[in-house]
């Protein structure tokens, strides 16, 4: 009988992983498309945004704190010896480790992007523009960390689905989990060009 507080665990994880974090990962990547438009679009439809209602609430409790919660709850998992080198295929465990390293990246990257794009710009009084974000990405650093950071984010995401649809039992057999394998990890190539294309628009 499984643990009832593992249980949990691996669920408040899952849902906190596909639905807060992975909803907001898809929805900057649509308000960053604005870029493939224009400059201009990009810049009103950033304006639009930070123009919300109680736009800092709505970013605390939908974004950084699911975010929060979903990092403690992994860190949590693995203290407990979850998930470990020992369930699955050579390929799955593999996926467990690249999982957790694309996790501890995101979570630096997310942590250092929200700063730069949010806090720093908020406590100067400037706007977040497209040149602004020309300005980071110019710089061969950023560029890689940022490259990084997006494809973190993505296989995280995307392998992070797998994950959820056995957790909850929507994928049992080996087949199913194989099929599922192949299309979260479609997906992830699939968001990774979108991503980076992304960048490459700001570099």
């Amino acid at each position: 009988m499984a643990n009832p507080s593992s249980f949990l665990l691996k669920r408040l994880m899952s849902i906190t992983g596909l639905l807060p974090v992975g909803g907001f990962l898809v929805q900057h990547f649509f308000s960053n498309s604005y870029v493939f438009i224009s400059p201009e679009a990009y810049n009103e439809h950033t304006k639009f945004l930070v123009s919300l209602p109680m736009v800092v609430l709505i970013e605390a409790l939908l974004i950084y704190f699911p975010i929060l919660l979903h990092a403690v709850l992994g860190v949590a998992i693995i203290y407990r010896g979850e998930n470990n080198f020992t369930s699955y295929s050579f390929f799955r465990n593999w996926m467990f480790f690249f999982q957790r390293v694309t996790g501890f990246l995101a979570l630096i990257f997310i942590a250092t992007h929200s700063y730069t794009t949010r806090i720093k710009t908020g406590l100067a009084g400037e706007e977040m523009t497209f040149n602004y974000m020309v300005d980071i990405l110019k710089q061969p650093l950023w560029f890689w960390f940022y490259f990084v950071g997006v494809l973190s984010a993505v296989f995280h995401f995307c392998n992070g689905i797998w994950s959820f649809f056995v957790t909850w039992g929507i994928t049992v057999g080996p087949k199913a989990q194989r099929v599922s394998s192949a299309m979260t990890m479609g997906l992830f190539v699939v968001m990774g060009i979108w991503g980076v294309g992304i960048l490459l628009k700001f570099a």
